[in-house]
């Protein structure tokens, strides 16, 4: 599962970007805002989001979050939820920008990037 922030039109592009790379490394290139919400507000009662989003963590084999914006909301949870039922967690973070260390102690591996392209080799060797 492919979790990372949706701003609306202005980046649906990154996240198809990312998901190619996440497919061109060898893996399966879900995503929760792609896949199951397509790009738009799908829930209105977050109880049903989080039971939605359980639900597909629990169905993936890994997690990968991008932290290169410091996410302090849904993706941490989603996060925790990976890291609660031993899911390995990719980390990956934009080259030069700082992020919460709290991922390291999660991470299966931090991978740092300046596109998309960059994370392929490093996530070929776990697919």
């Amino acid at each position: 599962m492919i979790v990372a922030r949706y701003k609306g039109i202005e980046n649906k592009e990154e996240i198809e970007a990312l998901c190619a790379a996440v497919k061109s490394a060898g893996m399966e290139d879900r995503c929760f805002i792609r896949d199951i919400e397509n790009y738009e507000k799908v829930y209105d009662d977050p109880r049903e989001l989080w039971a939605s989003a359980l639900k597909e963590i629990s169905a993936c084999d890994a997690l990968l979050i991008d932290v290169s914006d410091q996410p302090t909301g849904g993706r941490v949870v989603e996060a925790g939820i990976a890291y609660g039922q031993g899911k390995p967690i990719f980390v990956i973070a934009r080259n030069g920008v700082s992020y919460k260390e709290v991922f390291d102690g999660i991470a299966t591996v931090v991978i740092r990037y300046d596109e998309f392209s960059d994370i392929v080799a490093a996530l070929s060797k776990y697919a």
